[in-house]
């Protein structure tokens, strides 16, 4: 059930991102990059639990500390590419081609020969 909810939350998350409203998709990479930033805090807390104990200890507590940092570590790098994900194409004119760059622009006033400045 727990990973049902976190597959709709995420899959949320990522509607907001290529979302055309602005104002969800500003919405969504605050929430993303907070997630980035709570990511990459509890792999370095867990980090430095690991380096208090030395990395050894009695029981299955260390093993538990190291998948913790690993996969800290991939949610702040899935979260952090998730905010820099770039955003769906606005309504734009379309580019020029290098054809129409190359134009030399037509003057309509013409004044004696000489350009106007």
């Amino acid at each position: 059930m727990n990973v049902l909810i976190i597959g709709v939350i995420l899959g949320l998350l990522i509607w907001g991102l290529v979302s055309q409203n602005g104002v969800i998709r500003i919405i969504a990479r605050i929430i993303t990059g907070s997630l980035t930033l709570l990511s990459l805090a509890g792999m370095i807390f867990l980090f430095g639990v690991g380096q208090k104990a030395h990395w050894t200890s009695d029981g299955p507590g260390m093993l538990f500390i190291m998948i913790g940092v690993v996969a800290c570590g991939f949610f702040a790098f899935l979260f952090g590419h998730l905010t820099l994900l770039t955003s769906p194409p606005q309504d734009t004119p379309p580019p020029l081609s290098l054809s129409e760059l190359m134009r030399p622009p037509s003057h309509t006033h013409k004044e004696n020969g000489r350009p106007s400045a």
